[in-house]
């Protein structure tokens, strides 16, 4: 993970006025397209702490893409149609977030939305731990009342390539936790050792873990894999107080969410995933469906989006 500098925080934004709503996001393209402001109607959502993330990369903050591997991968390793791959990048091996979140996109801004891409060859970084020609896409979208994020891997190389996607967004809690109430549509948890999952899936009926409904984060602290969001059902997370819900919706290959609130931190991370984490090696093991892991063949194009909007309650 590089050190970044005041330079890496230099923003590319966007803004307009949909379903009666202002919105305007911000990324930062030297710091793998960093979403690191959604404002609706001047509230921020997004928490993003800029001399945290320059004292230590490794604590990323914002909204961050994980690609092709999003959070954990154990021992930094997997096998691929019987090829072993060491996720590494600069000589070191990385365990956590992907590849590509301290990579520099190139960004523009068209009419209402902010396009990001990463060209992966042979002599990109990217390429040491993924040794997959391709270009990596994602799109920052202004609809009625909020945004929408799509993102697209296109094979550029001659093998088939295993990816995931995620996104890593670090939720602003402007007041009490008692007053935030998340939402997670999804029957089971993923069994963890270790923070990976063991590829057995728990119900969550009867546990600490049934966030079907509305539960508030007063005294909870969890890091947990959810599974599988069925299409057309939306997670959300209420702000009571304010009298607002931010509601998570995505495409139909994103199944997997992870909560993660730790006590004593200003933020929430509700994130959307194509995968689990540790999914090339889940998928190795015979867990192909519970892991998630897309192959995309050379030429293809994968795909999938997610939108975040606001609405009054």
């Amino acid at each position: 993970m590089r050190r970044f500098t005041e330079a890496d925080l230099e923003k590319a934004m966007v803004e307009g006025e949909a379903g009666g709503r202002k919105v305007s996001a911000a990324v930062l393209p030297r710091m793998g397209a960093n979403l690191v402001s959604f404002q609706v109607d001047g509230r921020e959502f997004i928490h993003f702490d800029p001399d945290r993330v320059l004292a230590n990369g490794a604590d990323m903050t914002g909204a961050f893409q994980m690609f092709p591997t999003p959070c954990r991968l154990a021992g930094s390793r997997y096998v691929f149609q019987g090829r072993e791959i060491v996720q590494r990048k600069q000589g070191e091996e990385v365990f956590i977030h992907g590849l590509v979140r301290d990579e520099v996109f190139a960004t523009e801004r068209r009419d209402g939305e902010l396009v990001s891409a990463l060209d992966i060859t042979e002599n990109h970084p990217v390429y040491e731990g993924f040794p997959f020609a391709g270009r990596l896409t994602t799109v920052h979208r202004i609809v009625p009342g909020g945004l929408e994020i799509h993102f697209s891997f296109e094979n550029l190389g001659d093998s088939p390539a295993p990816v995931g996607y995620g996104l890593h967004p670090f939720w602003r809690i402007p007041g009490q936790r008692r007053d935030v109430l998340v939402q997670i549509p999804a029957d089971y948890t993923m069994q963890l050792a270790e923070l990976i999952p063991t590829g057995r899936l728990m119900r969550v009926e009867g546990t600490g873990y049934d966030w079907r409904e509305p539960r508030s984060l007063q005294g909870v602290e969890i890091d947990a894999v959810f599974y599988p969001k069925r299409p057309g059902d939306t997670a959300g997370i209420t702000f009571a107080d304010e009298g607002l819900r931010l509601v998570l919706q995505a495409s139909e290959n994103m199944k997997h969410m992870i909560c993660y609130a730790p006590a004593g931190q200003p933020f929430v991370c509700l994130e959307n995933l194509t995968c689990s984490p540790n999914a090339p090696n889940l998928a190795g093991e015979g867990y192909v469906e519970e892991s998630g892991l897309a192959v995309v063949a050379p030429g293809e194009t994968w795909s999938g989006w997610i939108r975040y909007t606001v609405e009054n309650v």
